[in-house]
């Protein structure tokens, strides 16, 4: 039993009751995955953890972001605009700096949209003095996201990987990064712009939250050439927003049917509100005092990969997948090829053009709600352990932009995908498997009102999880005593007392 199927197939026997219903059947793998995710919530297994490199990022700065011209960059800064335009393109201004940041004479601002790698648009206008050289600017990423699938951050260190310092790591600044509460954080007062080359511990911060999608409303364009999607097919597709490179809630799905006959097509997918208004945002204009409808606020399209293309019939639980090939080449070595589809926020609607942009193999929505944990970093890291040099493009070589790396390790509880395939398995050792099961049961037979029933499986469920609990979550010795902060010796805990900075020194 380790399968959608198969776990289906176990609840019909024991209940006896097996319709060949698609209604029934998808009800039932709608159970399964709550039974899922429930038991998977309920403790801090050890299987249910993840770890990955975790990038920081050192400032942008006028002489640190430098390849040509190998100068100065400077900020075009207009007092009363919200366009702050810089003198040369930085190869590190993408998406993910929005939302951060930006110190411009002593004072700052937050990143509303990076609309290219050499203009940014402000959050509210500029209040300065106008300068079209300034080179007082930086740009600081002070909030970390976690990753959409993270539950909650157990563990984020400065470790001797990736970059091992010829084997000779120190101490400090190596080790686990102490988290701090946000009170705890306010009673010491300390200081959210000192920066440093390790961080010492992070702050809980304010969730972010990326809003839900609309509608769609799809239709198809003849085209000569054979690489579009057939004729008499079917595709269900639907969409959401990207805010810094963050998705939120999918909208409304939307079904369309390509005609019947020869040739191939195009998909146009438009994005409207629930009033049949387009969703675009307006584009920048120099008496804007704040960001437009939509700023920021770009579109990824999704595909229904658990769908009879066909019959134009569901299969099950839809399992939607990003469409990949964004330039839409027939050209399968561009750098293009394996990136996500993605509309920007003053598009009203985008065009796939190629069947080739529908892998099986493409990654899977796994965000629910559109809300991400974020963190803060004390210090803010502002260094690096190697730098990586400009290479442009041509020929066999491929393009590759400057940067700046450090990376921690970072190892956190996680939530799985839902089980939508009829092949797909539960991310959990077998011996679960029966649990959910259990699960589904108890909660069927309190459907039917058969109260005796679901108590049975509910102790039975809670008699094998105090089984499971022992093996699959770990318990560490441990003996409490008062906290001590001292410079080194012994084996307490080793803290730089003299790198706290509060009170405004």
């Amino acid at each position: 039993m380790a399968s959608l199927s198969a776990l289906k197939q176990k609840i019909k026997n024991i209940t006896d009751y097996s319709p060949e219903l698609a209604a029934y059947n998808n009800s039932l793998d709608q159970l399964i995955n709550d039974a899922y995710m429930e038991i998977w919530t309920s403790k801090r297994w050890t299987f249910a953890t993840k770890e990955y490199l975790f990038p920081f990022f050192p400032d942008i700065l006028p002489t640190r972001d430098v390849i040509a011209p190998a100068t100065i960059v400077n900020a075009n800064v207009q007092k009363g605009s919200r366009q702050i335009t810089f003198s040369a393109a930085i190869d590190r201004l993408s998406p993910i700096w929005e939302g951060q940041p930006i110190e411009i004479q002593s004072y700052e601002y937050t990143i509303s949209k990076v609309v290219s790698s050499t203009v940014i648009l402000l959050d509210r206008p500029f209040v300065g003095t106008t300068d079209a050289d300034d080179t007082t600017w930086s740009i600081k990423f002070r909030w970390y996201d976690l990753p959409q699938d993270c539950i909650e951050l157990l563990s984020l260190s400065h470790r001797d990987i990736p970059f091992s310092n010829g084997g000779s790591g120190l101490f400090p600044p190596y080790g686990k990064l102490v988290a701090i509460l946000p009170r705890r954080d306010e009673e010491l007062n300390l200081r959210m712009d000192y920066k440093a080359a390790w961080a010492e511990g992070f702050v809980w911060s304010p969730s972010f939250f990326v809003p839900e999608a609309h509608k769609l409303v799809v239709e198809s364009v003849g085209q000569q050439q054979g690489n579009g999607f057939p004729a008499g097919t079917f595709l269900e597709v639907c969409w959401a927003f990207e805010r810094d490179s963050k998705v939120g809630a999918l909208s409304q799905p939307s079904t369309i049917a390509f005609p019947a006959g020869d040739g191939t097509f195009s998909l146009v997918a438009s994005f409207v509100s629930w009033d049949d208004q387009a969703i675009v945002a307006d584009t920048f204009q120099s008496n804007d005092r704040g960001p437009t409808q939509w700023e920021g606020l770009r579109k990824v399209v999704y595909w229904n990969a658990n769908f009879n293309r066909t019959t134009g019939e569901r299969l099950g639980l839809p399992v939607w997948r990003t469409f990949n090939n964004t330039g839409g080449s027939n050209t399968r070595n561009t750098s293009t090829y394996l990136e996500p589809v993605v509309a920007q926020d003053t598009d009203s609607s985008v065009t796939i053009t190629n069947f080739n942009q529908i892998d099986p193999g493409n990654p899977i929505y796994i965000e629910w709600d559109g809300q991400y944990n974020r963190i803060r970093p004390y210090p803010r890291v502002d260094a690096w352990d190697f730098e990586v040099i400009k290479q442009a493009g041509g020929g066999v070589n491929p393009a590759v932009p400057q940067n700046f790396l450090r990376e921690g390790v970072a190892r956190y509880y996680y939530k799985p995908s839902y089980l939508g395939f009829q092949t797909d398995s539960p991310q959990m050792p077998h011996e679960f498997h029966q649990l959910i099961v259990y699960k589904c049961l108890q909660t069927l037979y309190d459907k039917v009102g058969s109260a005796t029933s679901s108590e049975l499986y509910r102790r039975r469920i809670e008699d094998e999880m105090k089984g499971l609990t022992k093996r699959y979550v770990d318990h560490v010795d441990s003996q409490v005593v008062r906290g001590q902060f001292q410079i080194g010796g012994g084996r307490r805990f080793n803290y730089d007392y003299s790198s706290l900075r509060n009170g405004g020194v």
